[in-house]
């Protein structure tokens, strides 16, 4: 069951409303909203944020959802999906090289943390390792994924909710992770700019996405790829320009073959 009071104070204080971002209460079977009213469910032990949003079409989203296949999906799917996407054939980019990098751009300060997309949990776990359990929340909008990381890591809050509507306060949190979501969400760039909403001045944000492949022939293999499971790669300069208008300012971009590591910061001013 999920309990708004056993939340830590930092998370809780940042938690709000999506539609008007007021202040919620409530607890057990459902939280309510005491400046606009609005009622959300705590059934499933996190509170559902988005009920009437569903997941874009496509096979990648489809994949993420479906309860059969989620299981699978750190082992089998997302290891194809880097190979396929990132051109990561040779594993130039190795899950431990994720995580080093994850701790070597993220501070111990740095919490409340939300990691955006968390999926199953692959990066929940090394972030609530290094900055503890009660300092991270994890946010997907698939309901499989969201049982799974429940089961995998209990102590570890989550939410159901979207990511172009997030439900925090303006600079109420102290960093953000979005690693191999990007790619998949409905409009990245708006997701940025709520991202930079969320940050208060000086908090992170992390990324591992994908870049438009430079070799004319990887590029129409990647291309099909992306109609496929609708997603889509990007220009390293147009992410770092999307992060600018969101207030963030890039401190640091590594990239691997057709895969990069980011991490920008909130502006203090």
């Amino acid at each position: 069951m999920f309990e708004l009071d056993s939340l830590d104070a930092r998370l809780r204080s940042a938690l709000v409303c999506p539609a008007c971002r007021g202040k919620l209460g409530g607890s057990g079977v459902g939280l309510d909203c005491r400046t606009c009213g609005r009622e959300y469910a705590t059934g499933q032990g996190y509170p559902d944020f988005a009920p009437e949003i569903s997941m874009k079409p496509g096979l990648g989203p489809f994949y993420l959802q479906d309860p059969l296949h989620v299981p699978k999906y750190e082992e089998v799917t997302r290891a194809a999906f880097l190979q396929i996407m990132g051109d990561n054939w040779d594993g130039a980019v190795a899950p431990g090289d994720e995580d080093d990098y994850l701790r070597q751009h993220l501070d111990v300060t740095e919490a409340p943390l939300l990691d955006l997309a968390c999926g199953a949990g692959r990066w929940t776990r090394t972030l609530a390792d290094y900055l503890g359990s009660a300092q991270v929340v994890g946010l997907d909008l698939s309901t499989a994924m969201l049982a799974t990381i429940q089961q995998a890591l209990p102590e570890v809050p989550v939410v159901r909710a979207s990511a172009l509507q997030l439900p925090f306060a303006d600079r109420s949190l102290g960093a953000v992770n979005c690693s191999n979501a990007l790619q998949l969400l409905p409009d990245p760039r708006a997701v940025l700019q709520e991202v930079g909403r969320c940050l208060r001045p000086g908090g992170r944000f992390t990324a591992l996405t994908f870049l438009r492949a430079r070799r004319p022939a990887y590029r129409y293999f990647q291309e099909r790829h992306e109609r496929t499971f609708n997603v889509r790669a990007f220009d390293a300069a147009e992410l770092v320009a999307w992060l600018d208008s969101a207030g963030l300012e890039t401190l640091d971009v590594t990239t691997a073959k057709s895969m990069v590591l980011l991490t920008a910061g909130r502006r203090r001013v």
